[in-house]
């Protein structure tokens, strides 16, 4: 199993949408990008094991997870909605939850320009 400078330097060619950054990576690797990248979720008796765990996988490619994260952005943005509706008039809750949407929806934007510069690179 390659380390990820070592899977960097595979992952060279062909359209950047098509490339697996983290194919080669042996599990160690895997769960340093994961504490480093902040997606491991810290609980009262350590990090979440097993199918409750958000894992990062070696075979998803960039066009992927560009995809897979415009659905969580959308989603949160969903949910943050469904929050705003239960909240009662002067609820300071609001304030929170529409700036956390404005952030979100910066997000998309940002996704989208990456999108579009993935899409311009020359292979």
């Amino acid at each position: 199993m390659g380390t990820l400078h070592q899977t960097r330097i595979n992952e060279t060619r062909g359209p950047i949408r098509d490339r697996r950054p983290l194919a080669g990576c042996d599990v160690g690797s895997l769960i340093s990008l994961q504490n480093e990248w902040g997606m491991s979720d810290a609980q009262l008796f350590g990090l979440r094991l097993g199918a409750d765990a958000v894992c990062l996988r070696t075979d998803v490619s960039v066009a992927s997870a560009i995809a897979n994260l415009r659905h969580t952005l959308v989603s949160a943005a969903a949910t943050l909605s469904l929050v705003e509706d239960n909240c009662v008039e002067g609820d300071p809750s609001r304030h929170v939850v529409e700036s956390v949407r404005q952030s979100l929806r910066e997000g998309l934007g940002m996704l989208g320009i990456v999108g579009r510069a993935v899409d311009e690179v020359p292979v």
